[in-house]
């Protein structure tokens, strides 16, 4: 495969950006859609108690990707130009990390259960365990991909193993299997995944690689799992608190509102960050050209995702009557509050990419331990209040904080605050502007019926933000159309 080198060759740098923004932004939309459309279906079947329960027990998951896996793959990642050995050192890195932690899962899982009190959690967690080992042999592969930005394999692998884990989820549910039913599709996605990932990806492991290779893979990485213990604590300890105080049901809730959030956040944010990472790790010495990448990608990131988070808080309940029913209405104001961080999320990401590429990993790990010592502190008042002071505590942390790791990526590529509060203004006034005539009109609509009501506010709201965009950020509006216009007649 030929390698790309970025900073040499300029037309084949914007054409293999472009490539890569499509068929990342495939993977993660058809992803996130096929995903968020069986998790509609099985919410449907199942009750908020067994997706509460299953919620919480997908946090142990959560922290062993985050910890022992991500860490290895991302060093291997932000290297400037990552040898097989460096492949070789990962996969075995990860593979041995990733079955430990599957064994000692497995193991807890019984006492676990008795100590949280909630019945059958230690049959997720089993079910669990299977997907970290299988997630661990995977995980080298797609750092192969990512890094040399096959995304086109990346979507294919997506596209077979969610939609063949889906259907067995889904046919379990039918059948009244309940909390396996889920279980069951995450570890059908996640054999899938696996095989189509050493299927779909030319490279194989090898056991030539040196010890110095590995111990530079884990000093890099240790920094990265530090951070990701943070990141999990930060993003994690509200569902904590939530199942502490209110049960499997109120976990149900709320994570279903935060788990709409993050879907649309993943959509956006992931698959341009994946581009963005690989961009600017070909960059690294270039920090001009970084500099104006982040502010490029900030600009029409916030153009894509401001109206998505405001429309979603001016229509939640609407929004949840319509596509999960009545017994979920709970998570509605949930739901709006909530929203507000899917936003800063996708445009964070940004910042910890260009931290991680110019090797400053040890400044992501102060970030995330002020956010998670935050997170606790603000949940810990919060918690005895019920659920929505929890989300009200999640959204103030988050907005208070932003501007620490944003701060450190504008001081790693010497941005001005103007010139990156510039790239934000037209999307956040195009934004409240929509949301405010939403909002106003969804209070003097005569009775409809849910779509056709969902319907008519979301169209009223594309227009008013569409005209308001037009008016305020013309060039770049027409920009990204004609960009992607050529892209759609070449390809």
């Amino acid at each position: 495969m030929t390698s790309l080198q970025l900073s040499s060759e300029p037309s084949v740098t914007s054409r293999s950006i472009v490539s890569g923004v499509i068929w990342s932004t495939l993977d993660s939309a058809v992803g996130q859609a096929l995903t968020l459309a069986i998790y509609v279906i099985m919410a449907r079947l199942l009750s908020p108690q067994i997706i509460g329960l299953v919620a919480t027990g997908a946090l142990a998951l959560d922290f062993c990707r985050a910890v022992l896996i991500e860490s290895i793959a991302i060093a291997v990642q932000a290297r400037a130009q990552p040898k097989d050995e460096d492949y070789n050192a990962s996969f075995w890195l990860i593979a041995g990390f990733s079955l430990v932690a599957a064994a000692l899962l497995f193991a807890a899982s019984s006492s676990i259960e008795r100590l949280s009190g909630l019945e059958d959690l230690a049959v997720v967690l089993k079910g669990f365990s299977v997907v970290v080992a299988v997630q661990g042999l995977s995980r080298t592969h797609e750092a192969w991909l990512t890094r040399n930005q096959v995304f086109r394999s990346l979507a294919l692998r997506t596209l077979f193993s969610i939609t063949l884990g889906g259907t067995i989820g889904i046919a379990l549910a039918i059948s009244g299997y309940g909390v396996l039913a889920l279980v069951g599709q995450l570890v059908t996605t996640s054999l899938v995944s696996l095989v189509s990932l050493w299927t779909l990806t030319p490279w194989r492991p090898g056991f030539r690689f040196s010890r110095r290779e590995a111990i530079e893979l884990i000093s890099y990485g240790r920094y990265v799992a530090l951070t990701g213990i943070t990141n999990f604590a930060n993003a994690n300890s509200d569902l904590l608190f939530v199942t502490w105080y209110t049960g499997a049901a109120g976990a149900g809730f709320y994570s279903l509102a935060k788990r709409l959030v993050n879907a649309v956040s993943t959509v956006i944010g992931n698959a341009l960050n994946r581009v963005f990472f690989a961009t600017i790790a070909g960059l690294q010495h270039d920090r001009k050209a970084s500099s104006e990448a982040l502010l490029d990608f900030v600009m029409y990131t916030s153009l894509l995702t401001a109206p998505i988070f405001a429309g979603i808080a001016a229509l939640s309940p609407d929004l949840i009557l319509a596509f999960f029913g009545a017994k979920w209405l709970d998570s509605a104001p949930l739901l709006s509050i909530i929203s507000v961080t899917g936003f800063l999320t996708t445009i964070g990401l940004y910042n910890h990419s260009v931290i991680l590429a110019f090797g400053k990993p040890h400044w992501q790990t102060w970030l995330t331990l002020i956010y998670a010592a935050s997170n606790i502190a603000i949940f810990i008042a919060a918690a005895p209040f019920g659920l929505v002071a929890i989300a009200v505590g999640y959204v103030v942390r988050a907005v208070l904080l932003y501007p620490l790791s944003a701060g450190a990526s504008l001081r790693i590529l010497s941005i001005a605050v103007r010139h990156y509060a510039r790239a934000l203004v037209p999307a956040f006034g195009s934004s409240a502007l929509m949301a405010a005539v939403v909002v106003g009109a969804s209070h003097n609509l005569p009775p409809l019926s849910p779509w056709l009501r969902l319907a008519a506010l979301t169209s009223l709201g594309a227009a008013v933000y569409l005209a308001a965009v037009l008016l305020t950020a013309r060039p770049a509006a027409l920009r990204v159309w004609h960009e992607v216009a050529i892209r759609l007649r070449r390809s």
